[in-house]
């Protein structure tokens, strides 16, 4: 695909292109996106890196391979290149790829697929480790040496593990200022970003501007900020000097119905790692335990469009949460609203209190009541923006209202193992009881310890 013809839908991913293809044409391939969240497509989609190789099936044979120089997420591009399929879909995770290789004699699958141990047909795009692809080396033709462009100086490519440390060892070199400005500055931009990623990010004026909201919480002035946040990489420098708006979108596209994606300041690296809700709960979790103790975090959450990420059940719609009586003693105000409310089921909650007799799986209690005991059904996962969790059995626990205010407000998590620890300092409180006909789903407890600001 020549570069010229979708520069205006590659948005921030063009110069990168522009340097892996000199010849401005560009090699691409792309994934529809899942909505599972632990099948082989949807772990080899998260855990895919540049450097990966690729190997190309149909047949019954893999005829050719690849090696992946640059990974983003791009509706419109996809939408560009390869049109939708007949569920309106289209390939948005796209491989930039280079060394593409088409054997000259194929190369039976069976015994590969068999090898690494899965089903033949393969059916579906998976991800194998590095062990695994060296153990079906053998089989493959030899790979011929291949030189990639040079990266430009100082500029790599930043990964999930490589962002947690930058972040956090950012916040640790400012946590003695009276004012630190890179939690309040990164929470604006993942606010802005979160919302264009999520269909209401809105566009700057002189109220929502950085400028505006680090003046509401005093913060310095500009060119003060502007060297801890380019300097960590964090974000980026073009569009830090003039305060532009990134229109291009989170990763590099819009999303579909022509809405854009405001993602200001942030570097595309760390804009294409927050589009995960997952990644961007575990930043907004480690940004707002660095703010200072006089600024009030829910509001600061709520101003930026991040309201629901401090809390485990999430939100429906802020200004239900947001106070507007004016404190002269007069009946609270009140207005008609129309919201979506969420429809949840009473047999899962029901079903989850019975197996546990209503007993706390975190300390044991049983609440008595007069009428018999009490205990809360606890979403893991909740099913508020923006966890949009599901409302089932898998994703539930049986809580004393205690704990449960406690696990719905991050002050403690479930480790790998089911051992409960508190967040601020992993310390661990006991064994989570665990009935043999309940299902907890792992991944719902990832992505809560993700929103406590862990990394897994």
């Amino acid at each position: 695909m020549r570069l010229d013809e979708i520069a205006t839908e590659l948005g921030p991913e063009l110069p990168v292109l522009r340097r892996l293809y000199p010849d401005g044409i560009a090699r691409l391939w792309g994934s529809t996106p899942t909505q599972q969240v632990n099948n082989a497509k949807a772990r080899a989609l998260r855990e895919r890196k540049v450097d990966d190789h690729v190997l190309f099936y149909a047949g019954k044979v893999f005829y050719a391979r690849a090696r992946v120089l640059q990974l983003f997420r791009n509706p419109a591009v996809a939408k560009w290149v390869w049109q939708t399929d007949d569920e309106g879909q289209t390939w948005e995770h796209i491989m930039a790829l280079g060394a593409i290789e088409q054997f000259s004699h194929a190369v039976p699958a069976e015994p590969v697929l068999r090898r690494l141990g899965l089903r033949v047909p393969l059916r579906s795009l998976t991800l194998v480790d590095a062990d695994d692809y060296d153990s079906i080396r053998p089989l493959l033709p030899e790979m011929p040496g291949v030189a990639l462009p040079p990266e430009p100086p100082n500029r790599q490519g930043m990964g999930r593990k490589q962002f947690s440390r930058v972040l956090r060892k950012a916040l640790d070199e400012e946590r003695h200022d009276s004012t630190p400005v890179l939690p309040l500055a990164m929470l604006w931009a993942i606010g802005r970003a979160a919302g264009g990623a999520e269909g209401h990010g809105g566009t700057e004026d002189a109220e929502t501007s950085l400028a505006a909201f680090l003046d509401r919480h005093g913060g310095p002035n500009r060119q003060q900020m502007l060297g801890p946040l380019i300097d960590s990489g964090l974000w980026e420098h073009d569009r830090a000097v003039d305060w532009e708006i990134d229109r291009s979108g989170l990763h590099g596209g819009r999303p579909p119905g022509g809405r854009d994606v405001v993602a200001p300041g942030l570097s595309a690296d760390v804009a294409a790692l927050l589009v995960d809700v997952d990644m961007r709960g575990q930043a907004v979790a480690m940004l707002s335990k660095a703010l200072t103790n006089d600024v009030d975090r829910a509001a600061v959450l709520a101003q930026v469009g991040l309201s629901g990420y401090d809390s485990a059940a999430g939100t429906l719609d802020v200004s239900l949460l947001t106070p507007t009586g004016s404190g002269s003693g007069d009946p609270a105000e009140r207005k008609l609203v129309t919201i979506d409310r969420i429809v949840r089921s009473s047999r899962y909650a029901k079903a989850v209190k019975q197996l546990y007799d209503h007993r706390c799986q975190i300390c044991g209690l049983r609440l008595e009541t007069r009428d018999g005991y009490y205990s809360e059904a606890a979403h893991i996962r909740g099913l508020g923006k923006p966890h949009d969790g599901a409302d089932e059995l898998s994703n539930l626990l049986c809580l004393c209202p205690n704990h449960h205010t406690q696990f719905d407000f991050f002050a403690l998590y479930i480790d790998e193992t089911f051992t409960v620890r508190r967040t601020r300092n992993d310390s661990p409180i006991g064994e989570l009881s665990r009935h043999p006909s309940h299902h907890i789903d792992r991944n719902h407890l990832r992505h809560h310890r993700r929103f406590c600001g862990l990394p897994k």
